[in-house]
């Protein structure tokens, strides 16, 4: 793969910036939706996963009811809507942490910094694909895991965007000599 992205043509800068751009958006969006949900509060994400009122032992008589919402009542996520979030971000989110590594391996950042960003990447992944499932279905205390995997994927997504965009626009010609 080629090294250096401050040499490359600016069709290639333009193009890997105008990514970047989007999934530094893309991020702030799911980020945002978390917050709009949980407030990043413990206790938030145990509500929005497993509701606020204990649960009766046939789960599918929960039915969705607007004015309950209204009065604060949070119904727990059935098996099927932890399954539809899981399938949609099983894919979507390694698959950008996938592209993004590879416009950073095309940088000049050091091997040992690289192998920590994609470690972090994974461990995030990681805990953010499992947090629903185990605050569902495991244990209230999960909720922390799920929490900090956003700011193990924000350290993860500032890095792989800010590295590659500061190597191409900012990084001295007379560096590299």
């Amino acid at each position: 793969m080629a090294k250096d992205l401050s040499n490359s043509p600016i069709s290639n800068k333009l193009s890997i910036t105008f990514f970047l751009i989007i999934m530094t958006y893309a991020f702030y969006v799911s980020c945002a939706n978390f917050y709009e949900r949980t407030n990043f509060s413990p206790r938030n994400t145990v509500r929005h996963y497993s509701g606020n009122e204990e649960m009766p032992n046939n789960e599918s008589s929960y039915e969705y009811d607007e004015n309950l919402l209204q009065k604060g009542f949070f119904f727990p996520k059935s098996y099927r809507e932890i399954v539809e979030i899981t399938h949609v971000h099983a894919f979507a989110i390694p698959l950008i942490i996938f592209v993004m590594s590879r416009i950073l391996s095309m940088t000049l950042i050091r091997e040992c910094i690289k192998i920590t960003i994609y470690s972090v990447g994974f461990v995030g992944t990681i805990m953010n694909l499992s947090g629903p499932w185990l605050i569902r279905y495991k244990s209230d205390v999960f909720s922390i895991s799920l929490i900090a995997s956003y700011f193990f994927l924000g350290f993860c997504f500032i890095a792989l965007i800010s590295l590659p965009l500061y190597e191409m626009w900012f990084r001295s010609k007379e560096a590299d000599m």
